[in-house]
């Protein structure tokens, strides 16, 4: 899994699901940026991950999976060697996109 570019993370072209996707990576919050110091945090800090995870979904990856990309990609381009909650993210997260796939195919 790789971040997309900031250019690849336009809120405008997100579809519903990418924009529920980056609500839930604002809400987990791993990097601490909306607890933080700044009053005015930008609101789509994580907005480059929400293509990558998507796409590593699309695998149907089970949540160890998918919380093993999320640990080497906020390693190696956020810096963080240990992040909180991420194998509980990547379980809300799966279940989120398990519980899409059911919904758009009843």
């Amino acid at each position: 899994m790789q971040i997309a570019n900031a250019g690849n993370s336009d809120r405008r072209r997100f579809s519903a699901q990418a924009l529920q996707l980056a609500q839930m990576l604002h809400d987990w919050d791993p990097i601490g940026v909306y607890g933080g110091d700044d009053p005015n945090p930008s609101p789509d800090e994580y907005d480059d991950l929400v293509s990558p995870i998507l796409t590593a979904l699309r695998a149907n990856p089970d949540p160890t999976s998918l919380a093993r990309q999320l640990r080497e990609v906020l390693s190696s381009d956020y810096g963080l060697s240990d992040v909180v909650n991420i194998d509980e993210f990547a379980e809300r997260v799966v279940a989120w996109s398990i519980a899409k796939w059911d919904e758009s195919n009843s």
